[in-house]
């Protein structure tokens, strides 16, 4: 419950994060810089909560990478408005996150199954998270660029990745 909680929470600040964002300019206020770290710190801990306190669930399992998206696109869209963030990185996320999410929401109410995050799909929502800080600090444009690029293989790995995971799933409507 508690870490479903922390989930919650990170979705919650993002209008305050989104106007500080817009608000600071090309500064990073103290407030808004506290809120970017209380988000970060409460992805680290929910996992981390549920497992040391017992309680995974599967509504956890779909909550946090949820808020993880919903944080990543919110925030990146900001940050293309506010910060010149590519716009097609943005897109890329979006279009995976939604196929993503309408595959696991069928899986879900048509079988009961629930996707597992990837190995991969963490590295991808580590390195595009990275990537959205490098656009709200100031980072040299080169390594915002390289966090871009390398951000954007891994959301085709990761995608390549989750197919392969759920093609079987598909090939055999009854397993």
């Amino acid at each position: 419950m508690a870490a479903n909680l922390l989930s919650a929470l990170r979705v919650l600040l993002i209008p305050f994060v989104l106007y500080g964002l817009s608000r600071d300019g090309q500064t990073l206020s103290a407030t808004t810089l506290g809120l970017i770290l209380v988000m970060g710190a409460s992805d680290i801990v929910d996992g981390y909560v549920a497992r040391r306190w017992g309680q995974p669930s599967a509504v956890g399992q779909i909550l946090d990478p949820v808020a993880d998206k919903i944080v990543l696109a919110s925030v990146g869209l900001g940050l293309v408005c506010w910060r010149g963030f590519p716009l097609w990185l943005v897109l890329l996320l979006l279009l995976r996150d939604l196929v993503i999410l309408a595959v696991g929401l069928s899986l879900w109410y048509r079988r009961g199954l629930v996707i597992p995050a990837n190995r991969l799909g963490k590295y991808t929502t580590v390195c595009m998270g990275l990537a959205v800080l490098a656009y709200v600090f100031p980072i040299p444009a080169a390594v915002g660029q390289a966090l871009a690029y390398t951000a954007a293989l891994l959301i085709l790995a990761s995608s390549a990745g989750y197919w392969k995971l759920l093609r079987p799933t598909y090939a055999h409507p009854t397993q």
